[in-house]
């Protein structure tokens, strides 16, 4: 299975950006960012995204309560995935350093679920030219160790803890879903065999309540650089046809998404950084 990754502003608008306020929903528990507009930008400039030719940044996971995230990094000096982490203090993101949730092992395409209890991510599987998905789940002694579920990459759960995941049959990549139930994830589901099956997809970003999927595609028709697409879930569970992201994130070659655990802020990366983007725009295309 293969991996598919993904000027300057004045310095007021840096610091608007980066000094990211906050406000409160409901409680200072569900406090989260106020969310970019319905125009693409690139998400804490100098901080996050660094800007840079040498370096690229992407898969940006934010907690539930707003002020803590972590992300990749790549670039000289920094082994290959390695993941970041940065605190919001004083409206400031920190300066991002290594993780140490991982307990150094390799960490590939990590995403956080939805109520910040369970971090996915993938290793190689050994002989088997495959990956794994494992999981970290925090107890009352901190995260535990990793567990590992299937073969698949870039997990991406739900509330009711079904996990999302580009898995892989006769030489090509697919979506796959696996429910969870009584503590036990069933066997592999293909999503929408009619509308996906003749494709090659992968990354699936699902909405914390399943109500959409958005993902890349390389085989899908579309015009510009964007590869994604959104499909989403009617009353009687089908997908929608997809639907190209184009229209709202423009000719940016917009990949490896996820969504903010309240529902609200997409983020993405194109060309080596990373983006948000007000989640609104995605209803628009129902």
């Amino acid at each position: 299975m293969r991996l598919r990754s993904g000027i300057c502003f004045a310095t007021s608008l840096i610091l608007v950006l980066c000094c990211i306020p906050v406000r409160s929903v409901g409680s200072p528990h569900n406090a989260h960012h106020v969310p970019p507009t319905d125009v693409p930008e690139v998400f804490a400039p100098g901080i996050v995204s660094l800007q840079s030719n040498l370096y690229r940044e992407s898969q940006l996971s934010l907690w539930p309560d707003g002020k803590r995230l972590m992300f990749c990094r790549f670039g000289p000096g920094i082994p290959d995935n390695t993941v970041f982490e940065s605190w919001l203090v004083d409206g400031m993101w920190t300066e991002p350093t290594p993780t140490h949730l991982f307990e150094n092992s390799i960490a590939v395409e990590p995403g956080l679920a939805p109520d910040g209890d369970s971090i996915f991510y993938s290793m190689p599987a050994s002989g088997h030219g495959l990956h794994n998905i494992l999981v970290i789940q925090r107890t009352d002694a901190g995260w535990s160790h990793p567990r590992r579920l299937f073969h698949g990459l870039y997990a991406s759960a739900t509330l009711d803890g079904t996990i999302y995941y580009t898995g892989y049959i006769g030489g090509k990549d697919h979506i796959a879903l696996r429910r969870l139930v009584d503590g036990e994830y069933m066997p592999e589901e293909v999503i929408g065999a009619s509308i996906f099956s003749q494709h090659e997809d992968a990354h699936p970003c699902v909405a914390p309540d399943g109500s959409y999927l958005i993902f890349d595609s390389l085989t899908r028709p579309h015009e510009g650089r964007c590869p994604l697409f959104v499909s989403f879930r009617d009353g009687d569970g089908s997908w929608t046809e997809p639907v190209h992201l184009g229209s709202v994130l423009g000719d940016l070659p917009a990949a490896l998404p996820r969504i903010s655990p309240d529902g609200t802020i997409l983020f993405f990366n194109a060309d080596g950084e990373i983006y948000w983007i007000d989640a609104a725009v995605i209803e628009q295309l129902r």
